[in-house]
């Protein structure tokens, strides 16, 4: 086998191996949109109009409910949206009067950010922020490489954004994952320098199409869909997925087998279709229709973690503060655990040749292969055979194996080989398990 060269191994920090180890999270949508329901969301939800503050009035935001709900479905880990692209904040920010203090809701003394960070707690459930550095209504910024970031009216904003986040990242605590949706301007091309505050109070924290410099990134798989490539590697040759990224080894979520940087993918999707508001990720009423079903989430859980990705599937939470989807997620949450409800039998060790054998024909629902990707990704091509009267029957073959692969079998079988047909060093397995 072909020995790896050391100086380009990449390996993923602590952080990232617990990221990855968590596979199911949420990212949960409550916007000023939401409470305006005729407004028209362009990308990345940019209206034309900025939002009155005073619209966002809902009932009662129970963020325990929220938790409770991911909790069925199984996530392990809670992006919430503090502020998106409309630049109305969820906590009661100093930078500016946009946000939840100029809101009816609680005469202005809401704290939203903070709720949501204490139900993770109590649902034992890592929280995640989301913040837009580049898109934000509020003062006019819809962001694109092509943008002057040079003029004294971007570097005032970018002084709002350098203040936002260190309220967000010093006044709650430490944060798991933090989300920059569209990436980060990079501080050579005019934008904030926000790196060095990432450095200086959450340099822990996983950041999803963080800066360039972090080397605790992970990446857009390349579609709202929850839909990996059937071979989806861990690493990549830039470190960044927006601003610098190279479109064919990053944006459509390949990666590359040799790339230079651990930076795995991310699967998002809405848990409404695309068709409804706000591209499914925003709640609006009587789009109760648009729901994903729990089988067809359960699909794209084979299409997401079962081809080494995390998935994040958004919670659109409705104008009264609560998620009204949760028999969605209840049922969804089932189906996953039912996959893992009935292991027949596991192996694991390092090697080229990994055999499982029953002691009779039992009818095998999954399988489920993961690399010891603390070591890094050694497999560059394996097959998966079972035991036919006539000899061995080759039923899968892929390239990447990764944190997770999942396959389906769905038939009675008594004996089930893994065969690693090439790698760069030797393959280190650390599960070999079927399900019936």
């Amino acid at each position: 086998m072909e020995k790896a060269n050391m100086e380009n191994y990449p390996l993923p920090s602590k952080e990232i191996e617990e990221w990855s180890d968590l596979e199911l999270g949420v990212i949960i949508h409550h916007l000023l949109e939401t409470h305006n329901p005729d407004v028209k969301c362009k990308h990345y939800g940019h209206t034309d109009e900025t939002l009155p503050a005073e619209s966002f009035n809902p009932v009662n935001v129970d963020t325990d409910q929220w938790m409770a709900a991911a909790k069925a479905m199984g996530a392990k880990y809670a992006v919430f949206v503090a502020n998106h692209s409309s630049g109305f904040s969820m906590w009661p920010t100093k930078a500016n009067d946009y946000s939840v203090k100029s809101s009816p809701y609680k005469d202005g003394n809401a704290d939203i950010v903070k709720d949501f960070l204490e139900s993770c707690k109590k649902y034992k459930i890592k929280p995640g922020i989301y913040y837009s550095t580049g898109c934000n209504g509020f003062y006019g910024y819809m962001d694109n490489e092509s943008q002057d970031h040079t003029t004294e009216k971007y570097q005032e904003y970018s002084n709002v954004v350098m203040q936002q986040l260190e309220e967000l990242w010093t006044e709650y605590g430490d944060i798991f994952e933090i989300w920059f949706d569209g990436g980060i301007v990079p501080k050579k091309l005019g934008g904030a320098d926000v790196y060095s505050l990432l450095k200086k109070y959450q340099p822990n924290a996983v950041c999803f199409q963080g800066p360039q410099e972090h080397n605790k990134n992970v990446r857009w798989v390349g579609n709202e869909r929850g839909v990996a490539p059937t071979n989806c590697w861990s690493t990549a040759n830039s470190n960044t997925c927006a601003y610098g990224g190279d479109v064919e080894d990053i944006a459509v979520g390949l990666g590359s087998p040799n790339g230079k940087y651990w930076i795995p993918a991310e699967a998002d999707m809405g848990n409404r279709r695309k068709d409804a508001f706000g591209g499914g990720w925003v709640w609006k009423e009587g789009e109760e229709d648009k729901c994903y079903t729990p089988e067809e989430l359960l699909d794209r859980y084979y299409t997401s973690v079962g081809r080494n990705t995390n998935l994040l599937v958004g919670m659109a939470i409705d104008d009264k503060g609560l998620f009204s989807d949760v028999e969605q997620f209840t049922e969804f949450g089932k189906l996953v655990k039912q996959i893992y409800e009935n292991p027949v039998k596991s192996t694991r060790g390092v090697g080229k040749e990994f055999v499982l054998e029953l002691e009779e024909e039992e009818f095998i629902k999954n399988i489920s292969i993961m690399e010891d990707i603390h070591y890094g990704e050694r497999v560059r091509n394996f097959s998966v055979y079972v035991e036919r009267p006539d000899g061995q029957e080759e039923i899968f073959n892929a390239n990447c194996i990764g944190h997770k692969r999942l396959v389906k079998l769905n038939e009675k079988v008594k004996k089930i080989v893994l065969i690693i047909n090439e790698c760069i060093d030797t393959p280190i397995i650390k599960e070999f398990t079927v399900y019936k």
